[in-house]
């Protein structure tokens, strides 16, 4: 998966892993990946796209490839954005999950729609909004 284009801080975002992200066996379970890619989006869309409603999109598509487990000495996770495709209405992302040694943890892809609050249906994406999504096209 392609990073985000050259010194584009806003196409990583860090999170802290939790206890509560741990199972019994103090690996993270598989379903806070999604829930760890789906946080570092929402916060990536409002902070670094600076889309308007940024937190206000469904997922119309997720898929995940996990590559290796995060344990309980990792301390935090990157995620790594990248824009595959702007739609009308929706962005494809690639995304990475990366544990703070480096290594990738995970690999995945997703579509976003992005919804009018109004009507809870679908809005497009506005011409502004286009030009920053456009700066973090996947290479």
């Amino acid at each position: 998966m392609p990073d985000a284009p050259e010194g584009a801080d806003a196409g990583t975002v860090r999170l802290p892993l939790r206890f509560r992200d741990l199972d019994a066996f103090g690996h993270v379970y598989h379903a806070e990946y999604l829930t760890l890619l789906d946080e570092a989006r929402t916060a990536w869309f409002r902070d670094g796209l600076r889309l308007d409603d940024a937190g206000d999109y469904v997922l119309a598509r997720v898929e995940v490839d996990y590559l290796s487990s995060l344990v309980r000495t990792d301390r935090w996770v990157g995620a790594v954005f990248a824009v595959e495709r702007v739609g009308g209405t929706s962005l494809t992302l690639r995304e990475e999950l990366r544990a703070d040694d480096g290594r990738v943890v995970a690999r995945g892809r997703s579509v976003c729609v992005l919804r009018d609050l109004a009507t809870g249906g679908s809005r497009p994406v506005t011409d502004a909004e286009r030009a920053r999504i456009e700066a973090y096209a996947a290479r």
